[in-house]
């Protein structure tokens, strides 16, 4: 590198320094899409019913990894009772039949014979 005249050692660290800028861009870009990402799963889970999980996915796209990791907790224990767990799911399960009824007639009558033989064998 000594041997080559100054102007080809500008050029060459010039183009290396190019190079870098890039390279961290690039990189820099690839982390905003993925929290844009998990925003979006954020909303879709909010939708669903599924709060707990959007929560985490905002910390994480906020880049709030020790929010992240008393969501993460907070979730584990919480769901290790019946209760809650039957709470969350029943949310879900309520906003997904609600969807289904109102947009795929066939699994709505599907899932209108299955309540009804649980219900005939509660009151059978």
């Amino acid at each position: 590198m000594q041997d080559l005249p100054p102007l080809v050692q500008y050029m060459i660290l010039g183009l290396v320094a190019l190079v870098a800028t890039v390279v961290v861009l690039w990189l820099y870009n690839r982390r905003e899409q993925r929290r844009r990402h998990a925003l979006e799963l954020a909303r879709l889970m909010n939708q669903w019913g599924m709060s707990w999980f959007a929560e985490a996915y905002e910390c994480y796209a906020v880049g709030d990894y020790s929010g992240l990791a008393w969501k993460i907790k907070e979730v584990i224990s919480a769901v290790r009772t019946d209760e809650a767990m039957v709470a969350k799911l029943w949310d879900v399960a309520t906003k997904v039949t609600t969807y289904v009824a109102a947009n795929d007639q066939t699994k709505a009558d599907e899932l209108r014979k299955i309540l009804g033989r649980e219900s005939a064998k509660v009151i059978g």
